[in-house]
């Protein structure tokens, strides 16, 4: 009978000790490193990763296919060949790779010119007090939230007074004054960089004898870097897919390559109606979602490879923005 009182509590005692470990393991120490909580966000992450993935997955699928294999109806997400020809066709359809440099030219000129007007702007508000500060954030605030169609009317009709409509300046302008797209978004980035520098800082350079301008160059820049990276990437993406705007002001003189997608069909169509381009002849030559698909993915690329580039910095720069409600 002791024998198996002993051995009921030894079988207990490691219970005891063995459901801790387990239940830590298990929800861990301060719920956030245990093996449930890493299962379920890594469920959520794959779940909120396909979501966004899968159009593209679709969308490169389908570029991939002939137009006999987008009318097989055995054929889903593998096309029968690898085919790039929808590739080929679209390329010079969208006059690649002269749309890349227009659209490089215009969006990086035009990126640099808010970056650069936001930072001024900022720095001005955040560092200096002035009379009708408050109405200044109040417009900067009702500008940015309506839309910008809403201004499109006037804007169009003062610069057909100014006489820049169909000029880069129609487009540089509003950038340099901090009402690009987006502008007062940025400005208020910089603004919240800027109030981050401490007073003394300032107050030891103006004892040294420095200047507000040399102030703002020198101690105030270099401390907003990450502001530039957060504006150059937001900005670029937005000047690259920004197409009424652009094409209103600029009266359709600048060909980027995502205005160009807007009317691909008719590029197209225009392209293979060159002699030697048969399309009763030949099947694959007729313009189908493959094509479409296959002209979006070729616009996005720079955006990508862009993000590659510097998503390391950008991360960082999203993290001590404070943006995102931290």
């Amino acid at each position: 009978m002791a024998n198996i009182n002993q051995t009921i509590q030894s079988i207990e005692s490691y219970y005891k000790r063995k459901i801790p470990s387990i239940k830590k393991k298990l929800f861990g120490v301060n719920l956030s490193d245990g093996i449930v909580y890493q299962l379920v966000m890594y469920l959520l992450l794959i779940f909120l990763g396909f979501v966004f993935i899968y159009p593209i997955l679709y969308m490169f699928s389908t570029s991939m296919m002939s137009n006999v294999d987008l009318v097989d109806n055995t054929i889903n997400w593998i096309p029968s060949e690898l085919d790039f020809t929808n590739y080929k066709l679209t390329i010079k359809a969208l006059n690649i790779p002269k749309s890349y440099l227009t659209s490089f030219f215009l969006v990086t000129i035009s990126t640099l010119c808010v970056a650069l007007a936001s930072a001024v702007i900022g720095f001005g508000l955040a560092r200096y007090e002035f009379t009708g500060k408050k109405l200044v954030f109040a417009i900067m605030i009702f500008s940015f939230i309506m839309p910008k169609t809403l201004f499109f009317i006037p804007t169009y009709q003062i610069y057909t007074t100014l006489r820049i409509k169909g000029n880069i300046l129609a487009i540089l302008l509003p950038a340099m004054t901090g009402q690009g797209l987006q502008g007062p978004f940025f400005i208020l980035i910089f603004y919240q960089f800027f109030k981050m520098i401490p007073k003394p800082l300032e107050e030891a350079a103006i004892i040294d004898g420095a200047k507000p301008f040399t102030i703002f160059y020198k101690i105030a820049i270099p401390m907003v870097l990450p502001a530039f990276i957060i504006t150059f990437v937001y900005g670029f993406a937005l000047y690259w897919n920004e197409t009424f705007l652009i094409g209103a002001y600029l009266e359709n003189k600048f060909k980027t390559v995502t205005m160009m997608l807007n009317n691909l069909s008719a590029h197209y169509e225009d392209f293979i109606s060159v002699p030697g381009m048969d399309k009763y002849k030949n099947p694959n030559l007729w313009f189908t979602e493959a094509k479409s698909f296959a002209g979006t993915l070729l616009s996005i690329i720079p955006l990508v490879l862009m993000y590659v580039v510097v998503q390391r910095w950008f991360i960082e720069s999203i993290d001590k923005s404070g943006i995102t409600g931290e």
